[in-house]
């Protein structure tokens, strides 16, 4: 039996693959994606009763996985015969010529890991970044996966999220403040617009009534009287089509109590000059 187990597959140099190394191996990977099996099933229950934990719950699964994996490779070398610092000191020179051609891509590679254990960006927020504004949908050791408002998949790569100004609309609270901003004209009853925005955001079911929306009276422009209705929700990422609801709602409210939006008029007059023929 030892003989049969002993007898060498394939011999590369002085290197020798026998049957209980390419065993061995099959036991080292199936072992693995055990233990990756228990762990998402230990984080899962771990998380099962704490809200809104996604993004932490796949940063620690991801995490782990780079761990278990890059602990498996390591022993499927030696399970080889390959003594691993053999081979990064006789690899050291390509390793540092490679470095130098894909600094950006290792640049990357860290980026990811600093967006697993920081845990600024996590999986399902909000964010804007670059004036594009979308959700994560997936963060990768070396790329991300961002899903805009248009249901298109922009991949990023990670040192983007790290390295710029990224704003997190999810980062601290679930709902964000918004507004939306228009003019009436000067003879209009400034309470009763008041009123009218106020009714209009109450008669949405996606803006929040605690906090509570309030109107603010921003300035007196040249041709009309400017306010802002700011409000509250948690609908981040559909916000254009509430605001877009508002508006229509607004609109119709200020028909039917005679407010109207005035839009810029320019008078010109003409001046007869004596002497002047024309």
């Amino acid at each position: 039996m030892d003989e049969i187990l002993n007898y060498n597959l394939i011999e590369w140099g002085k290197y020798a693959f026998s049957v209980a190394d390419l065993v061995l191996i099959l036991i080292i990977i199936i072992s693995s994606k055990l233990a990756m099996l228990l762990v998402r099933k230990v984080v899962s229950r771990k998380f099962r009763n704490e809200n809104d934990k996604d993004g932490r719950k796949f940063a620690l699964v991801k995490l782990i996985s780079y761990i278990i994996w890059t602990i498996a490779i390591i022993l499927m070398i030696q399970t080889t015969g390959i003594k691993v610092t053999l081979l990064l000191a006789g690899s050291a020179a390509l390793l540092v010529g490679v470095g130098l051609g894909l600094q950006q891509t290792f640049n990357d590679f860290i980026s990811g890991f600093i967006l697993l254990v920081d845990g600024t960006i996590e999986l399902n927020d909000v964010i804007e970044v670059d004036n594009m504004m979308a959700r994560v949908e997936h963060i990768g050791a070396r790329t991300s996966v961002l899903v805009t408002r248009g249901d298109i998949a922009v991949i990023v790569p990670n040192s983007k999220l790290t390295g710029n100004n990224v704003i997190n609309w999810s980062h601290i609270k679930k709902q964000s403040r918004f507004q939306i901003n228009i003019g009436v004209a000067y003879d209009s009853d400034e309470e009763l617009v008041k009123k009218v925005l106020l009714e209009c955001a109450a008669r949405n079911t996606h803006i929040m009534q605690q906090p509570a929306p309030f109107v603010r009276l921003e300035e007196f422009a040249d041709s009309s009287i400017n306010f802002s209705l700011y409000f509250w929700t948690s609908e981040i990422f559909s916000v254009e089509n509430i605001k877009s609801d508002l508006r229509f709602l607004i609109a119709k409210r200020f028909k039917e109590n005679n407010i109207s939006i005035p839009f810029p008029q320019l008078d010109v007059y003409v001046k007869k000059f004596p002497g002047n023929k024309s």
